[in-house]
């Protein structure tokens, strides 16, 4: 068995079925070169681990470098892995693997990007609001589609068979006019980040948690919507201290969580989790 200190791990994500924890994430030692193992563990009480195997098909990710922030979800009797990926043809995007039980081998579902072609995109995130299946996601801000820096959030919605986009996608977060967030900077080029999308339902709409950097550094913000469509106002900041990538979970007492990577340094990344209140 392994602590959770023990997983190095950035972007983490918790899912929970039959009375277990299962934990995926961009686990290995090269999460910024070849990316996430895609490693499937398990724990009882998420403190202590089982490494369960990889999730993916052999030869499934073969030519895709940048692995990173894999999700795992279930829709409609089967399971989904939603991952970002780089490829010199396409660079940057999200493709969704299936398979039909939870602890067999992922295949892809089509090969394609889910995220928008020509885009430079990231972090797709599945939800389903009123019976019909969604995408968030992140158009990086390396290369955004506004020419001005603005790293910003999406959503559009997915057909029944989670293939393609039904509808074009509407810009809902901006990282650069959001009003708290930082310019970063990477090999010469400036800009600002909204990437990490989870949303869930909440009393009154939807509760979208996304990150950006600020002074103090990597950090969760909470913006909230009445629709799916609608507009996402910033309620508060979740986590500022240097952390981030956050989903939202319920655990196996029914105890809304939170759980995030901090120190956003590397190899220091580990997984924390947090009571949401």
């Amino acid at each position: 068995m392994l602590h959770v200190t023990d997983i190095r791990i950035r972007d983490p994500f918790v899912f929970v079925e039959d009375g277990a924890y299962y934990l995926i994430g961009t686990t290995g030692n090269d999460c910024w070169g070849t990316g996430s193992n895609l490693a499937l563990y398990t724990s009882p009480d998420l403190d202590s681990f089982e490494f369960l195997g990889v999730m993916a098909e052999e030869g499934a990710m073969d030519g895709y470098t940048q692995i990173w922030a894999p999700e795992l979800h279930k829709y409609k009797g089967k399971y989904y892995i939603i991952v970002s990926v780089y490829s010199e043809e396409k660079e940057r995007g999200s493709i969704i693997l299936v398979s039909d039980t939870l602890r067999g081998k992922f295949r892809m579902l089509t090969g394609e990007y889910i995220t928008p072609a020509g885009w430079m995109c990231l972090d797709a995130s599945l939800f389903v609001w009123k019976g019909k299946p969604y995408l968030y996601f992140s158009n990086e801000w390396v290369k955004p589609i506004t020419r001005d820096g603005d790293g910003a959030l999406f959503v559009a919605e997915l057909s029944d068979d989670l293939t393609r986009l039904v509808s074009y996608p509407k810009k809902i977060v901006s990282g650069k006019y959001c009003g708290f967030s930082t310019e970063i900077e990477n090999k010469g080029r400036y800009g600002y980040v909204a990437e990490g999308p989870f949303a869930v339902a909440g009393k009154k709409g939807i509760e979208l948690y996304w990150s950006t950097f600020t002074e103090k550094g990597y950090c969760v913000a909470k913006s909230c919507a009445e629709d799916i469509f609608g507009e996402y106002k910033l309620e508060k900041l979740i986590f500022e201290n240097d952390g981030g990538h956050a989903m939202v979970f319920d655990d196996l007492n029914g105890k809304r969580k939170i759980t995030l990577h901090q120190p956003n340094r590397s190899p220091d990344e580990r997984m924390k989790v947090f009571d949401l209140n």
